[in-house]
């Protein structure tokens, strides 16, 4: 009897494109869904309230505190915990271990940016990494930094231990039979 290779059964059990969905969705898939639950409700109080911002209906809406939930200002707080829930219910849909391994290509790209900053002369190494990737100094780089490296580590992050605390609370409250 011929033995398949490892490697073989690893691709015909869609382990790589289920990784690419994965990757995809704790990125790309939460920043969206956290930009829409936090625009729409914004919106919506901002249409039924008076404008105190002194500036136009978009003032108005970036004004509102619930937008400050998603901003850098206050970190991604609600893409954080939209990933976290995602990720949850990943592990109800996909019935893949890709959503455990999505925290590692964010983390890599997060390390590559801050071991390869350039300061550009102005101010300490140190202080320009934690001003661009994390604090919210960051107003020189439009805070771009933040949402292009940072947010997606964080997100991926959040999507991957959604994923492993809903497989060990389905694991342990399995019925037994």
């Amino acid at each position: 009897m011929k033995k398949e290779p490892q490697f073989k059964s690893w691709i015909a059990d869609n382990a790589i494109p289920s990784f690419v969905l994965h990757q995809i969705i704790s990125t790309v898939g939460v920043v969206l869904v956290a930009t829409v639950a936090m625009l729409i409700p914004a919106m919506l109080i901002a249409a039924f309230t008076k404008n105190t911002s002194g500036g136009n209906f978009v003032d108005h809406v970036v004004g509102q505190p619930l937008f400050k939930l998603g901003t850098n200002d206050s970190y991604p707080v609600l893409s954080v915990l939209i990933g976290f829930i995602l990720g949850a219910l990943s592990h109800r849909v996909f019935r893949t271990r890709g959503a455990a391994w999505v925290w590692i290509l964010p983390l890599c790209i997060l390390l590559w940016n801050i071991l390869t900053w350039n300061t550009g002369g102005y101010g300490t190494y140190w202080r320009g990494v934690w001003d661009n990737y994390f604090g919210s100094n960051c107003g020189g780089s439009e805070c771009l930094y933040e949402f292009f490296v940072t947010v997606p580590f964080y997100t991926s992050s959040a999507y991957s231990l959604g994923w492993l605390i809903w497989g060990l609370v389905s694991w342990k409250t399995k019925p037994t039979v």
